[in-house]
């Protein structure tokens, strides 16, 4: 009788490497040795390698039927392109009840979520932050808590970025914040796994960052826009010269800081603060145009001024927003791979989704199955584990 091949591990790895995270997390429970290999963070690192980028889109929604947080709705950017018209199941999805939780930002598979805690008399003055597989559905504990003497330090005034330093392979979350006390901007760094937050070493001079609070994540660096050589807590931003906008990028890596300019024909100051986005892991610059017209410029090479490439410029008129009041920006959902495809949504609207198809100017409105989408970041699945000590949601 013949017995059956027997696979050397090393050829066991190889194959399980090319599988789908879901059939991964199935595969866990054939034998002990495979569940030892699906945990292990040498193979999740090289399944990520392999793994398709850009396959998801990690949503945080506003549910007002039932007034909570939906922090994460994650969908197939393929299935949300191809199948527009019809309602869309979320593949995985996390409700937070009676905690105040924001996603913050999704790297190699992992969601960075924000809370914070509130003293007796309801005054929130610490912050958090906790690591989450959604797929794996392992979450870590809660980070020490980030602290100021400040009377209006909260979750809301924090500027806040999550990204991965692949030289030192630490996952870093980022805030800098105003600090009253010494009347400057201020920079402190969490590692997943640390103790503590730590000041950043390199970077002592950070510039006035605008109003949106969450950093954009692109090759080791997170970017905010800032406005150069002012260092206060207050702007008005009709006072605001175009000379002093400039995109402040932090790189993860040595955690030194750079300045990046905006595109040649950015034009004239907009009426209302721009925002940056990231779409097929390229920065982004959106902004909306003598509120008529939504304009979406795309760096294609990281750090290289002369690759910005404006990628969309409609109006809002022939997105047949004819009733829309621009007071809020309508936000990239996400981008197809030609880039001809781009969905975008309105915090405006209940459940309005918008498909642009700038290649034929095709538009279609989609029923979105939630209410109000207020952030969206690329996302993937993966097997990297929220360490330390994660534990089943």
């Amino acid at each position: 009788m013949m017995s059956l091949p027997v696979l050397s591990p090393d050829l066991i790895t190889e194959i399980l490497s090319w599988l789908p995270v879901k059939v991964l997390v199935r595969s866990r429970c054939v034998c002990k040795q495979w569940k030892s290999l699906i945990f292990d963070p040498r193979f999740a690192k090289l399944h990520l390698e392999r793994s398709p980028k850009h396959t998801h889109t990690l949503l945080t929604i506003l549910d007002n039927v039932n007034g909570t947080w939906v922090v994460s709705l994650i969908h197939s950017v393929r299935r949300l392109l191809e199948h527009p018209s019809s309602n869309v199941n979320e593949d995985v999805s996390c409700r937070f009840k009676n905690q105040s939780y924001h996603a913050i930002g999704s790297t190699n598979g992992l969601v960075c979520l924000i809370g914070d805690k509130s003293d007796d008399d309801g005054n929130r003055e610490e912050i958090f932050i906790q690591f989450w597989n959604p797929t794996l559905r392992l979450r870590s504990k809660k980070s020490p808590t980030l602290c100021n003497t400040s009377s209006d330090f909260n979750l809301y005034s924090v500027h806040l970025g999550f990204g991965y330093d692949d030289l030192g392979d630490k996952y870093k979350v980022v805030a800098v914040f105003w600090d009253h006390t010494v009347q400057k901007w201020e920079g402190k760094v969490h590692c997943m796994g640390d103790s503590c937050w730590r000041n950043t070493l390199a970077c002592h001079d950070f510039p006035t960052l605008l109003r949106t609070l969450i950093g954009q994540f692109v090759k080791g660096s997170v970017n905010w826009l800032s406005l150069k050589n002012l260092n206060c807590h207050g702007y008005e931003w009709e006072n605001v010269t175009m000379e002093q906008l400039v995109i402040f990028s932090l790189d993860l890596r040595k955690e030194t800081c750079r300045y990046m300019l905006l595109p040649d024909g950015f034009g004239e100051k907009p009426q209302d603060e721009p925002e940056l986005a990231v779409l097929r892991g390229c920065l982004c610059l959106y902004y909306n145009h003598m509120k008529t017209h939504f304009v979406l410029w795309e760096m294609r090479e990281f750090g290289v001024q002369e690759s910005w490439t404006r990628l969309v410029n409609v109006s809002y008129e022939h997105l047949q927003l004819n009733d829309f009041e621009p007071e809020w920006l309508l936000l990239p959902v996400c981008l197809s791979e030609n880039r001809d495809v781009l969905v975008l949504a309105s915090t405006q609207s209940w459940d309005d989704v918008i498909m642009y198809n700038q290649k034929d100017g095709r538009v279609q409105h989609i029923e979105f199955p939630y209410n109000q989408i207020w952030y969206a970041y690329e996302h993937i699945k993966s097997l990297v584990l929220p360490c330390p000590h994660p534990h089943p949601h």
